[in-house]
């Protein structure tokens, strides 16, 4: 008989959820609210480093943590893009694209430069050689058409980074245009 042997993160998970009931409810029934606090807090902050992996954003008691979009978008730029796929429709998106906003092609070559994982929209505006408002209707538009994602900074700040579609779209773009010699 093979024997179940539980994952880290499972004990992880398991441990944190009695701390996070068990412990606080006995310092609860014991009218220690301090320790009922702090034991909350351990419960808490263990289940969301047991589930670090899921969350895209947890905080509290003065502990904050944004993951999941950010560390994918590293991990999208740092992956090579697959252009064996079925993109024969490329070539008609991008005329498509180009007619409604000329500046297309340049904000996804932008995007998708080896030096930034993100980027802001004056950044894009002076790659593109376009004013701030022209450069964030290009990258609307490529938002929508679902060739870019945009995020916030702690500040509040609009960022922006290609999609894997986009990342791929740009690749293309790049070989297209060392193979005609820009």
């Amino acid at each position: 008989m093979k024997k179940y042997m539980p994952s880290f993160n499972t004990v992880l998970m398991l441990s944190s959820a009695i701390i996070l009931l068990g412990v606080s409810s006995v310092f609860g029934y014991m009218a220690m609210a301090t320790e009922m606090g702090l034991s909350i807090l351990a419960g808490a902050l263990g289940m969301a480093f047991s589930n670090i992996d899921k969350i895209a954003e947890f905080s509290g008691a003065g502990f904050s943590a944004k993951m999941k979009d950010q560390m994918q978008a590293v991990i999208d730029k740092e992956t090579e893009p697959d252009l064996d796929q079925k993109l024969e429709d490329l070539p008609e998106e991008l005329i498509r694209l180009e007619a409604e906003d000329e500046h297309v092609q340049e904000a996804l070559l932008a995007l998708t430069n080896g030096k930034y994982t993100w980027r802001s929209v004056g950044g894009i505006a002076k790659a593109t050689s376009q004013k701030p408002s022209d450069a964030l209707n290009t990258l609307e538009l490529l938002q929508r058409e679902g060739y870019v994602e945009e995020s916030r900074t702690n500040s509040g700040s609009q960022i922006w980074k290609p999609t894997v579609r986009g990342s791929i779209i740009g690749a293309i773009i790049e070989l297209q245009r060392k193979k005609l010699g820009k």
